[in-house]
């Protein structure tokens, strides 16, 4: 998984330069479970009122945890990626569900396979948008014939119900 972080330029430009960070699989899970474990232990603290009223005093560099927007649940959140508005967030469940959740190594890896499933549904539907546009500014005006199409078109075409034939204009 990719995520962009503006780093200054060390020259005397000013300019902004893009650095693309990679993280493993194993590096979020062990992110959301420091977030998890946090957000555990600070509702069991003595600033457990403060855990129960703030969205996010349980957090790092990937995600942040706290009260949903559903009164008395808890939900954790991915933080949206450099320029992108967009952020993941799934609830948990109540306070005893939180403290499952940082007991179970097993859940936070499922979760933490669910936040990059959605970051992939993410970007899948932007590829898919921009692939639509371009296919509709393109290709509207072209015909083709069937015989234009390999043999694994055909097959593809056939597996989504379709016959491989172009609708009549």
């Amino acid at each position: 998984m990719d995520s962009r972080q503006p780093n200054a330029d060390a020259g005397d430009t000013g300019e902004i330069v893009e650095e693309e960070i990679e993280v493993t699989r194993d590096e979020l899970v062990e992110a959301l479970r420091e977030v998890v474990t946090n957000l555990s232990d600070g509702l069991k603290g003595p600033d457990a009122e403060a855990y129960r009223t703030a969205d996010d005093l349980a957090q790092n560099d990937w995600f942040f945890a706290g009260v949903s927007d559903r009164p008395g649940q808890y939900a954790v959140t991915m933080w949206p990626a450099e320029g992108d508005e967009d952020m993941l967030r799934i609830d948990i469940g109540s306070e005893e569900d939180v403290q499952n959740l940082a007991g179970d190594s097993e859940q936070v890896a499922a979760l933490t396979d669910d936040f990059i499933e959605g970051m992939s549904e993410d970007y899948d539907d932007e590829d898919y948008d921009e692939d639509e546009e371009e296919g509709e500014d393109e290709g509207e005006d072209e015909e083709f014939e069937e015989e234009d199409l390999d043999e694994e078109d055909l097959e593809e075409d056939e597996a989504a119900g379709n016959d491989g034939v172009s609708p009549s204009r």
